[in-house]
C-alpha cells in the first residue's frame, strides 16, 4: 500500500510540474511597446529633494545646568552655545569621554542639568553659526552632536 501510494505521490508532482512550465495566457504583440523612454527631469523638483534631504536637522535644547562636581573650567560658562558630544545617566562614563577628548587636544567639560543627566562640552561659542560649525567638524566621529542653551 505504502509503495502504491508513493509512487501515485510521485507522478502526481512529475505531472504538476511538467504542466506548470506551460504559460496559459496569450502573447500579443504591442505596437510600439519597444520605443525608448526619454528621461525628463524637473530640475527644480530634483534640486529641492536634495536640498530636503541634505539639510541638516537643527538640534539645540535649552536647558538649566551647572559645572559637574570636580569642574573647574567656568570660562566656558560666559558662551551662549554649546555642542554637547555626550549625553550619561552616570558621571564616570561621561568622565571617561571628557579625558579621551582633552587627550586628543579639545577643553571639554563635563556639565549635569536638573534632570541629573551629565552633558560633555567639547566647546562653547557666543554665536550659533560657530556652534553649527563645530558640529559640522565632528559629525562623523559625534552625528548626533546638537547645541545646548544654558536657560
Amino acid at each position: 500500500m505504502k509503495k502504491i501510494f508513493g509512487i501515485i505521490l510521485i507522478a502526481a508532482v512529475i505531472v504538476a510540474g511538467a504542466t506548470s512550465c506551460k504559460s496559459k495566457q496569450k502573447v500579443t504583440e504591442i505596437s510600439g511597446a519597444n520605443v525608448e523612454a526619454t528621461a525628463k527631469t524637473n530640475t527644480q523638483a530634483t534640486a529641492a529633494t536634495m536640498t530636503a534631504t541634505t539639510e541638516e536637522v537643527e538640534k539645540t535644547r535649552n536647558e538649566k545646568f551647572s559645572l559637574a562636581e570636580g569642574e573647574t573650567n567656568s570660562a566656558a560658562f560666559n558662551n551662549k552655545y554649546h555642542v554637547v558630544v555626550g549625553s550619561f545617566s552616570i558621571q564616570q562614563n561621561a568622565k571617561n569621554l571628557q579625558r579621551t577628548l582633552n587627550s586628543e587636544g579639545n577643553s571639554a567639560i563635563v556639565v549635569v542639568n536638573e534632570q541629573g543627566m551629565y552633558r560633555v562640552l567639547i566647546a562653547s561659542f557666543n554665536e550659533y553659526s560657530q556652534a553649527r560649525e563645530r558640529i559640522n567638524q565632528i559629525n562623523t566621529r559625534f552625528p548626533d552632536a546638537w547645541v545646548l542653551v544654558q536657560k
